[in-house]
């Protein structure tokens, strides 16, 4: 994981952090597992990769719609 998330300039990394974060939770809820585990779980799958990637724009999606692509 980068230190910064930018795009066009603008730092993303608050608003990445936070969506990992609110997914991380959705994921827990979901699965009645602790927030670590579902946070270990979303780390290796792709979308997890897409989120952090700045330049698929999927930091722009609800939090909805990136555990529907987790799903």
């Amino acid at each position: 994981m980068s230190d910064k998330y930018t795009y066009k300039g603008k730092d993303l990394s608050a608003l990445i952090l936070a969506k990992i974060e609110h997914v991380s939770s959705m994921i827990a809820e979901r699965g009645n597992v602790s927030f670590d585990e579902a946070y270990t779980r979303f780390i290796p799958t792709k979308t997890f990769n897409s989120l952090v990637n700045p330049e698929t724009l999927m930091w722009s999606e609800s939090a909805e719609y990136v555990l529907g692509e987790y799903c």
